[in-house]
């Protein structure tokens, strides 16, 4: 059954009591959660998991799943230290899974951009970047076989999955059913090809439906910027509706906007899902 969900960085409490109850309020069923919305670090250095135990109770209360977290770092990173601690952050994560209930990590594939891991770099195209990250995907599937996680990867302009070609590329060497596709159409379509921007999400589904365990529900604006879903020139309609005949049956995360757009989102994206029905 499709779930609707939200990052859970959109809103800002300084409780998961709270945070359970403004994801809940808002409209949703379930969120992508992130350890800094509890104050820790994205890839924390240790986890205290009683305290991740409460946190499970206090969303299970408001009802609110957590089936994914994110566990992005810079897997291609030009300093092997930095790749070497964002492998062990993600250890804990995938350690942590059974505490907080979620079953699914979100990657960064990475860039050769030393400064941020979301910044593009030329590099990336090339085959060094693709043998590192390879290695290093190895060694996250083995962690995830390990402690029955599956990956979540996300192609990114930025990154070294730069597009669904890539990540198709990637699926076909990999062969593993712990990789899985997060599908977000802000990072598939390109703004100065807007008007072809359905065509382009079409071609994504051909290539990376089968695989698709996530959607990633954020919308475009005419300049590039993201947005909340029904906001942009994305078609959430004609593109929930490829899925849904398609059999998908994964959580639907929206992300992309401010906490005030949160319900209203909510409500557009449930229209458009009627076989889903709000938490009571």
């Amino acid at each position: 059954m499709i779930h609707l969900g939200i990052f859970a960085k959109t809103f800002e409490r300084n409780t998961s009591a709270k945070l359970a109850d403004a994801i809940a309020l808002a409209g949703y069923e379930c969120t992508q959660f992130n350890m800094a919305s509890i104050g820790l670090e994205t890839l924390p250095a240790s986890l205290d998991h009683y305290r991740l135990s409460a946190v499970r109770r206090d969303f299970e209360a408001s009802r609110v799943a957590i089936p994914v977290i994110s566990g992005t770092y810079n897997m291609i990173a030009p300093d092997p230290k930095v790749v070497e601690q964002g492998r062990n952050g993600f250890r804990l994560l995938a350690e942590a899974g059974k505490s907080l209930g979620y079953s699914t990590i979100t990657l960064c594939t990475g860039t050769r951009n030393a400064e941020d891991k979301w910044k593009y770099h030329p590099d990336n195209a090339g085959e060094e970047a693709w043998r590192d990250f390879r290695s290093e995907l190895d060694w996250l599937i083995q962690i995830a076989e390990s402690c029955d996680v599956t990956l979540g990867v996300e192609p990114e302009p930025s990154n070294v999955i730069s597009s669904p070609e890539a990540a198709r590329r990637l699926l076909d060497e990999v062969g593993s059913d712990r990789v899985k596709i997060v599908f977000d159409p802000f990072n598939l379509v390109d703004w100065s090809t807007r008007d072809h921007a359905s065509e382009t999400l079409l071609r994504a589904y051909d290539l990376l439906a089968d695989a698709t365990s996530i959607i990633h529900a954020q919308d475009m604006r005419n300049d590039g910027k993201p947005c909340a879903p029904g906001a942009g020139f994305i078609n959430f309609e004609r593109l929930l509706n490829l899925f849904l005949r398609g059999g998908f049956s994964g959580p639907i995360i929206a992300h992309g906007f401010a906490e005030s757009e949160a319900a209203s989102t909510a409500k557009f994206l449930r229209d458009l899902l009627p076989t889903t029905k709000a938490a009571p």
